[in-house]
């Protein structure tokens, strides 16, 4: 997940660098583990599309 991009931007590592030097809130922590799970299931689809493609 970590890896994931888009727009050439890793999205995970984004959201924290657009906070570097600030705290997080809980509201900003759920919204990262929101986001990190979201992107799981992506990648996820992306596999089942690619098998089903014979990409894979």
């Amino acid at each position: 997940m970590w890896n994931y991009q888009i727009g050439g931007y890793q999205v995970l590592m984004k959201y924290l660098k657009d906070r570097k030097g600030r705290e997080l809130s809980l509201e900003g922590i759920e919204h990262y583990m929101k986001v990190a799970k979201e992107i799981k299931r992506t990648i996820d689809v992306q596999r089942r599309v690619d098998e089903v493609l014979g990409r894979i």
